[in-house]
């Protein structure tokens, strides 16, 4: 006999469109459950790095992703740093900073203006703001470029970077590239707030998720509900599950989802009360973007502060060495623009790679966005199927999943 169509369980029939990758939904209707299918490959770059020197692996593993190149590369760096027992010097912490603001701006105008926006302002995609609004998307277009350009003089390129090595930089900028990309980014300020302006005053979907916050500061993770603990633990908190029908782990606190990104920081950072006055809600996920463009006006305003303090010392190339009794093992953590990124390595004593770790942003998110969206299902009761679909993919597009980093 033939069988009857499944109507409980229903697969999406299209992949998610304006995503960093590919994945699809599996919406079961009658039990009111998401279920979220990541569809690429794996990449496997731990075991690629397995027999690699150290000095290779700040090279290879930008090659994740294209989108947050600097964020693997200042891991990897961390990692293998701290394995060698290195402490590098105040300047190039800035100058890694610095580099870090690039990426952040780089990937949340992408996503947030790019990838997210079309859903709130009746586009189908921005190219088509061009037509209606051509001084919005060049002003979008010219706080892309300046994250191009912070990442392009600090980081040698504004994809993956040349300049940076283990223990410093191969090379570093100079006073009047400096002054000229703090005159850069001066001009771009005002298009940032005028961008956040737009942000804040889009009709975000109604959301109420009790969302856990986490983030990386001063060496710790802190959490808004538990305990913090130490970033060199984060294997015995963050835990990863392997799934059916997924390329990617999906991430847990132990045994718990929980968020990370810009509204984790935000929400653990000095511009919380300035978050919350601006109408952020931090229990509703899709404010994600709103935190994302906030976010970038914060870094841009701390980056013209990293380049006041650069300059206000004698730039040197000074490259630390390795420590005489080095562990020979180190975690390297940082804020990614999607949250808190972490690379394990170890290492033999010719220096060779035995073992690699890689806990992405996306793999910790993914378990959030299933549970988020599962509530969006049970908080939006009338809505047609087609108005919850949509309104899922905009909920997926506002954790800014970057897939091919979490089947790396």
């Amino acid at each position: 006999m033939p069988q009857k169509p499944n109507l409980i369980m229903e697969r999406a029939k299209e992949y998610i469109a304006k995503i960093e990758g590919h994945g699809s939904l599996t919406i079961n209707w009658e039990k009111g459950l998401v279920k979220l299918n990541v569809l690429e490959g794996e990449r496997l770059f731990e075991g690629i790095l397995v027999g690699k020197t150290l000095e290779e692996m700040h090279w290879i593993t930008p090659r994740i992703c294209g989108v947050c190149p600097i964020a693997h590369n200042l891991a990897s760096l961390a990692s293998s740093e701290a394995a060698l027992g290195i402490k590098i010097s105040n300047q190039t912490k800035l100058l890694r900073r610095l580099m870090q603001i690039g990426q952040n701006v780089q990937s949340h105008i992408l996503h947030a203006v790019f990838l997210a926006l079309p859903d709130y302002i009746g586009i189908d995609r921005i190219t088509e703001l061009n037509q209606k609004d051509p001084k919005k998307f060049a002003m979008a277009l010219a706080l892309k470029e300046i994250g191009d350009e912070i990442a392009y003089v600090v980081a040698g390129r504004n994809v993956h970077p040349t300049q940076t090595t283990v223990g410093g930089f191969h090379k570093i900028p100079n006073e009047k590239e400096l002054r000229n990309l703090q005159d850069k980014i001066k001009r771009n300020i005002p298009k940032a707030r005028a961008l956040l302006q737009i942000f804040k005053s889009l009709n975000y979907p109604r959301l109420k998720v009790d969302l856990e916050l986490l983030t990386q500061q001063n060496g710790k993770v802190i959490s808004n509900k538990r305990a913090k603990f130490k970033i060199s633990d984060y294997k015995k908190n963050i835990e990863e599950e392997v799934r059916n029908g997924s390329t990617a782990k999906f991430g847990a606190y132990k045994g718990g989802e929980y968020m990370v990104g810009s509204m984790a920081r935000l929400y653990h950072g000095p511009h919380q009360k300035i978050a919350l006055q601006s109408g952020l809600d931090f229990q509703n996920p899709f404010h994600n973007n709103l935190a994302q463009i906030m976010e970038t006006v914060f870094e841009l305003e701390d980056g013209i502060k990293i380049i006041e303090e650069l300059l206000r010392n004698k730039l040197n190339n000074l490259i630390a060495k390795p420590s005489k009794n080095p562990p020979l093992r180190g975690v390297g953590a940082v804020e990614a623009p999607r949250g808190g990124l972490y690379h394990e390595v170890r290492i033999n004593k010719n220096g060779v790679i035995t073992y690699a770790n890689i806990i992405t942003p996306t793999v910790q998110n993914l378990t959030s966005m299933e549970t988020s969206a599962t509530t969006l299902l049970k908080q939006y009761p009338n809505a047609s199927q087609k108005e919850l679909k949509h309104l899922i993919e905009m909920l997926i597009r506002a954790y800014d999943p970057c897939i091919t980093c979490s089947v790396h």
